[in-house]
């Protein structure tokens, strides 16, 4: 083991003039723990002016448990460390800032529900001669101890880390290293602390608690925990040798390399450290996540939590409390649209939730049963339910890596009304450039029907027209020739539930040819529009072309990304929705320029639209 004769009231010293290169903090105080944000990676406390301790647990309480130069690390296994907090081997004595600089101002929000955010960023771009140009936008989170009594005793901490390099990053690791102090420490005393730490395997945490019965044990226990990452190490190391001097191992980036990939540095539980004839110390607590591998201008996110408790038991109640918090959706409600049950939520707090499993329980059924899922979306419509049967209803997450993840949503219930029947008897009939609807009227009490069309038959549909209860015709002038449009009803009683969809009819409007192709641009239209992409997706078409003409596409950022050439003596050009790269588009609003020479005379005459891209 490295070690480094630095004397404690030189570090002492350093921590207490440090403050004006850190400056102020935000502050964690809606649920059960106060907890002080710098904003530069590290996990101090500001009060007085310097750096102190931070986690005071309970926040009524006096006792502040993590020690001052906790902090947070991202690297690689090369020795290129990203800190708060460095040492120079060459000139051994106090501390130094380390590589990361505050990007931003930390901005704090509380929400409705009690859930209080500070967010802050820093990075490690202006440091001259270190390799990894990275940047960290750190998300915090604690709850109101009003609206989460049972979920108040930690603090969130989310890591997006993005690579602002033009090449890959390979083989990149997070990690935090915590240094509780739970049985008590006057660093510039002297005092050493004895705590025991262990790691809880089912709970990805390393925990620590107070090894001194001389003066009495304190029962808190306070936990580093990774609640959602690609595992490393978890470490145990000594903050101060057996002789009380500090170790150089957490400050120097070459050896917090070989902590964030090599398991065997010294402990990884608390058998470890009796194996070794260790008593209880002050012991530093290390966490890594990786490796990484990340592109240029990609990130990943690794989500960790700082967690106290009144005992081993209660802090495992807060790690799982914590865990469901960050992964389970909320907001959840449910409507009636069109005969079904309209489910809306708001995302889960993890990124790393990829989608949801809708899961219903019937009436008197005693299981939830699956229904539906939703992948990059947070709605869900439920067709497949009955008039004046009440359903329950919760959203299950599903992680990226494709896991089902039991953190559900609260339940919410819901009984479908009777609404009107769907109307009966839709026809569609051509009359030259018009299509008239007729359809049967519904038998009960009616209040509007409302006229849907689209090119495609299956949603998403767009509503055209509302009509009056007495009337059962619609004239469509709005069409053109060369489509096909598809037509469905629906019907609204006088509390303004509607009903749901009728049979789908179809038409197609014939196309007609261009008499003068040159003169016709204020014709031209795009379909399908909105054009979804899926895998077996048509060709888009642009429509009523002259017969030479070149149409420009650009992206909302007003990029150019295609442009076509039509010569084929046609009204209609098709596309593959490729770029000039030869790649496929993605969703988005994109903007048509159509250009044409006109025949005989001089100069261009030209049209723009739009069209959407969705899935």
């Amino acid at each position: 083991m490295k070690t480094l004769k630095m004397l404690w009231g030189a570090i002492w010293l350093f921590i207490s003039l440090i403050n004006p290169n850190i400056g102020s903090a935000q502050v964690h105080t809606s649920g059960n723990v106060e907890f002080h944000i710098v904003g530069s990676g590290s996990l101090a406390a500001v009060r007085e002016d310097i750096l102190a301790t931070n986690f005071r647990f309970p926040k009524s309480g006096g006792t502040y448990y993590l020690h001052e130069l906790s902090e947070i690390w991202i690297g690689d296994a090369n020795g290129n460390v990203a800190s708060s907090w460095d040492l120079d081997p060459a000139a051994p004595g106090p501390l130094e800032i380390g590589e990361w600089e505050t990007a931003s101002e930390s901005i704090e929000t509380v929400d409705s529900d009690g859930r209080q955010t500070i967010i802050t960023r820093y990075d490690s771009s202006g440091i001259a001669g270190f390799p990894l140009d990275i940047s960290v936008d750190q998300s915090s989170f604690s709850w109101s101890t009003d609206s989460h009594p049972g979920a108040d005793d930690f603090i969130v901490m989310r890591l997006v880390v993005k690579n602002n390099g033009n090449s890959r990053l390979d083989e990149i690791y997070v990690a935090t290293m915590a240094n509780w102090d739970v049985d008590g420490t006057d660093l510039a005393a002297g005092e050493l602390s004895q705590d025991w730490v262990d790691w809880d395997e089912a709970h990805q945490t390393l925990f620590t608690y107070d090894g001194d019965d001389s003066d009495g044990i304190n029962p808190v226990h306070t936990g580093l925990t990774l609640l959602d990452g690609k595992l490393s190490t978890h470490q145990i190391f000594l903050f101060f040798d057996p002789d009380g001097r500090p170790t150089a191992n957490t400050f120097l980036d070459e050896d917090r390399s070989d902590l964030m990939i090599n398991p065997n540095v010294l402990a990884t539980s608390k058998l470890d450290l009796e194996a070794f004839s260790l008593p209880p110390w002050d012991y530093v607590s290390i966490i890594s996540a990786g490796p990484y591998d990340i592109p240029a201008k990609a990130s990943i996110t690794v989500t960790f939590a700082f967690v106290g408790g009144d005992s081993l038991t209660d802090l495992q109640q807060n790690v799982n409390a914590a865990r469901a918090l960050i992964f389970a959706p909320k907001g959840l409600t449910a409507e009636i649209v069109r005969g079904a049950v309209r489910l809306k939520w708001e995302p889960a707090l993890n990124p790393n939730v990829a989608g949801y499993a809708v899961l219903r329980r019937a009436g008197d059924e005693g299981q939830f049963r699956q229904v539906g899922q939703v992948i990059g979306g947070i709605t869900f419509d439920d067709i497949a339910v009955r008039a004046d049967v009440e359903y329950t209803y919760k959203i299950r997450p599903i992680h990226s890596n494709g896991q089902l993840l039991e953190f559900d949503s609260w339940e919410i219930n819901i009984s479908p009304g009777r609404v009107p029947d769907a109307p009966a008897g839709l026809t569609a009939t051509r009359d030259g450039d018009r299509v008239i609807l007729n359809w049967t009227k519904s038998g009960a009490q009616v209040t509007r029907y409302l006229i849907y069309r689209n090119h495609t038959g299956s949603p998403p549909w767009t509503q055209i027209a509302s009509v009056s209860p007495g009337t059962s015709t619609f004239v469509d002038r709005n069409v053109h020739p060369g489509l096909q449009y598809f037509y469905a009803i629906t019907a609204t009683d006088s509390s303004g539930g509607e009903g749901k969809f009728s049979e789908t009819v179809d038409l197609a409007i014939p196309e007609a040819p261009i008499a003068s192709p040159g003169l016709n641009l204020d014709k031209v239209i795009f379909v399908p529009n909105p054009y979804r992409l899926n895998g077996a997706a048509s060709l888009m078409e642009f429509r009523n072309l002259p017969y030479r003409a070149t149409i420009r596409i650009y992206n909302s950022a007003g990029d150019l990304i295609k442009q076509i050439d039509h010569r084929n003596n046609t009204s209609i050009q098709r596309w593959d929705g490729r770029n000039e790269a030869g790649e496929q588009i993605s969703t988005g609003i994109y903007v048509y320029h159509v250009e044409s020479v006109r025949e005989g005379q001089r100069g261009k005459h030209s049209i723009s639209g739009k069209f959407a891209v969705i899935r």
